[in-house]
């Protein structure tokens, strides 16, 4: 009876084609994106000083600190979907990108007088920046469920947590457009909590989700 099971399941199987799980993330991640950043356009705003901004290297570090997690947590998601894969590469490759953030956070503050030290490290919205990132996150979160779903992970509460480090940063990544602080250890604090609590959800959530 086993022999007939396998050759049924064998019957008809079609071969599939080269890059068909990365269309497959691209497909299910563009409506997640498009939402993340509708939220933060219609519920939070751009920052309303963006002309003076875009000018200044600190917006463009804020802005690309989340966006380079979020291509390494991508290039992760493609492991993770597959039986067995372990992003073995990811934590030391993100952990890079945090020291070169935060040591640009101490240069920072030490070209800075001491009494803007506060407004750098906290800025104004230090209490409520994590749960933005984690609002803009949840589209996301739920387009790279649908995408794990169709795949075949094995490490279920690392691939959950992969999932909601990889929404926390996108999350970021949109928010980084409205957010008006220009502290680059504000950053390194509070955007990286943000994308951290999004992939300890992710973690706790994984079982409920992505179980065969």
């Amino acid at each position: 009876m086993t022999d007939d099971l396998i050759d049924r399941l064998a019957t008809d199987l079609k071969p599939v084609r080269p890059g068909a799980l990365g269309r497959l993330l691209a497909c299910t991640l563009l409506p997640g994106l498009i939402l993340s950043a509708a939220l933060i356009l219609l519920g939070h705003g751009l920052r309303p000083d963006l002309a003076q901004a875009l000018p200044t290297p600190a917006f463009w570090v804020k802005s690309i600190y989340p966006l380079a997690l979020a291509l390494i947590g991508l290039c992760a998601l493609m492991v993770v979907a597959r039986p067995g894969g372990v992003p073995r590469n990811a934590g030391f490759a993100s952990l890079l990108i945090y020291l070169a953030l935060a040591s640009l956070g101490l240069w920072q503050l030490r070209l800075s007088p001491s009494s803007d030290y506060p407004n750098l490290i906290f800025g104004i919205s230090y209490w409520l920046c994590p749960f933005i990132i984690l609002v803009a996150a949840i589209p996301v979160y739920g387009a790279i469920i649908l995408f794990l779903r169709r795949g075949a992970p094995t490490h279920i509460r690392l691939t959950g947590f992969v999932a909601g480090l990889t929404a926390g940063a996108i999350g970021a990544w949109t928010y980084s457009w409205g957010c008006i602080e220009n502290g680059l250890p504000f950053v390194a604090i509070w955007y990286t909590s943000g994308i951290i609590l999004t992939g300890l959800i992710g973690m706790l959530l994984s079982r409920r989700l992505l179980h065969w």
